[in-house]
């Protein structure tokens, strides 16, 4: 960072500090400040309190910091998160840790940002055999009497009050870069949208040119290494394998919106057994996965004039009008019941109830686990284990498993080995475990042995495709010591350690050290260690006024 913004953050967090020691509560001693700031007027915090606690009544967190962090930001020529660790004392000293690749987790540990711009890598889908299910022609048809019947339920004039279709000039140049299916395609001819009046499920159409604009901007998605983070398991809510089991994806173009951040959208890029041009529904709240709607748009508004022709209406008082169409979020509301499945005890030797729809499947509190079923299950993507004794692992090789969380006993890896499909692994045990069958998973990005402390680290450094790693400070030691970091890994954690139980100390309430670890020094030390002593981490020590 370049001295002179250093010097003119150092004057802002001497401003920011000399703001808080006017509001702090008569008696502090100390202050603590896990700030952050994101760019564009956006700003928060993960902590914000004086010492001793007993002051945090107070109210720390009604002191307006806002402004301050996004100054920051700005003065350090941020590019995208800027971690604001700020400490300061009663007796007019601060220090300030800024980075944008060190950061606070949600456990009370670090992580560190060795690529930002990391994703999780996407597995390749087969391309599905059939093609498009719409039908130009009958889309337009189904269009046009869909129209007529709701004009009528309305009580409306028989000829709707819809925009114009653009020049064809117009709609070829704008969808240019967004190829649509062919029925889609046909009501933009007729139609330049529904002009508010069309609605699908609630969704109403949009003008290409907003349709443009969304397909450019998936604006609600997570991108980047929040990938990793946050929403790292995605599944999507249908008939299995219709649509890809990805958070996002470019050939996803929605054409309907509800008004609050969720979309109707054609996928051209389905599942192997998908259609293109099927309905689904993304954006804001689907953040855990798309739901499949309808196989084309064609049968979408044949639903909707299959309701009206049957009469399949509801009035309110207000005079509004819910056609009765279909449940829009049919898989979605399924999924418990079809597609997760929890067994325990005896029903887990072997596994019962496993169906070719099985995607997610939980065992625990069982003396003897058989996978054996699974074989039975190859849509599994998600397999979770606890409170169990030791288990053979191979019946997944006859699965789609991605994402496995095993607390056992005893961890037995070797039947995962070369698994196409394995990228998260969260191991939980007290006894040690080894790693090296997990090299030879070529699509391993993910690995957490934070509650695994006796996993054999040496073997990291096999894993040449991890992009995540989160461990404990002593096992981060031991693998520092000994190798260098994967090439590939984009994300390190360091994972909050159980508190310290204090000898000779009988009273609950001092039982346990104070200090949690890690500490800020501990998470400077190991980033260092991480980096070769060239992390982008600033620390400004300076004096402050009150």
């Amino acid at each position: 960072m370049h001295t002179d913004r250093e010097d003119a953050a150092a004057a802002a967090l001497t401003e920011l500090a000399e703001q808080i020691a006017g509001a702090a509560p008569r008696g502090w001693k100390r202050a603590e400040l896990h700030g952050y700031a994101l760019g564009e007027g956006a700003s928060g915090h993960r902590g914000f309190g004086f010492l001793p606690d007993a002051l945090n009544g107070h109210g720390a967190s009604d002191i307006d910091v806002h402004p301050n962090l996004c100054a920051l930001h700005t003065l350090l020529g941020a590019t995208d998160h800027l971690t604001i660790d700020l400490e300061l004392e009663a007796r007019g000293r601060f220090r300030a840790i800024l980075s944008e690749r060190l950061d606070r987790a949600d456990d009370r540990g670090y992580r560190y940002l060795l690529d930002p711009q990391a994703e999780p890598p996407a597995l390749d889908t087969p391309h599905p055999a059939a093609g498009e299910a719409g039908d130009p022609a009958e889309a337009v048809a189904l269009f046009n009497e869909y129209q007529r019947l709701l004009q009528a339920a309305l009580d409306l004039p028989d000829v709707p009050d819809l925009p114009p279709p653009l020049e064809e000039w117009e709609r070829e140049e704008i969808i240019l870069d967004f190829a649509l299916p062919r029925d889609l395609s046909a009501l933009y001819a007729v139609a330049d949208g529904g002009g508010g009046h069309v609605q699908f499920h609630g969704f109403a159409w949009f003008g290409l040119e907003m349709l443009s604009e969304v397909s450019s901007d998936h604006w609600w998605v997570t991108r980047g290494w929040r990938r990793f983070v946050h929403n790292s398991f995605v599944t999507e809510f249908g008939p299995p394998g219709a649509i890809r089991r990805v958070g996002d994806h470019p050939a996803w173009i929605p054409f309907a919106t509800d008004t609050f951040g969720d979309y109707l959208a054609v996928d051209l890029s389905p599942g192997p057994n998908g259609r293109p041009g099927q309905v689904i529904m993304i954006g804001r709240h689907q953040h855990d996965g798309p739901i499949y709607v309808a196989e084309s748009v064609t049968e979408l508004i044949r639903r909707h004039a299959d309701a009206l022709r049957s009469d399949r209406i509801e009035r309110d008082e207000d005079g509004g009008l819910w056609i009765n169409s279909g449940d829009a979020y049919h898989y979605q509301r399924r999924y418990d019941d079809t597609c997760r499945l929890t067994v325990s005890g005896r029903d887990a030797g072997p596994v019962r109830g496993v169906t070719a729809e099985t995607r997610e499947l939980l065992v625990h509190d069982a003396p003897w686990v058989d996978l054996g079923p699974v074989r039975e299950a190859p849509a599994l993507v998600k397999f979770s284990i606890h409170n169990c004794a030791g288990l053979d692992l191979s019946p997944l090789q006859d699965t789609s498993i991605e994402v496995l969380s095993l607390a056992t006993d005893t961890i037995d890896l070797s039947g995962l080995h070369g698994h196409p499909a394995v990228g998260q692994v969260v191991l939980r045990s007290a006894k040690p475990v080894d790693l090296r069958p997990l090299a030879s998973c070529p699509n391993l990005h993910t690995l957490d042995l934070a509650d695994a402390p006796a996993a054999d680290v040496s073997a990291l450094g096999q894993l040449t495709s991890l992009r995540y790693l989160r461990m404990l400070r002593p096992q981060w030691q031991a693998f520092l010591a000994g190798q260098s970091l994967p090439a590939s890994l984009a994300i390190a954690e360091l994972a909050e350690e159980p508190r310290q139980e204090r000898k000779f100390y009988w009273s609950f309430d001092r039982a346990y050290e104070k200090t949690r670890r890690p500490t800020m020094a501990d998470a400077l030390e190991w980033a260092e260690t991480l980096t070769g002593k060239a992390s982008d981490i600033l620390t400004i020590k300076g004096k402050f006024k009150h």
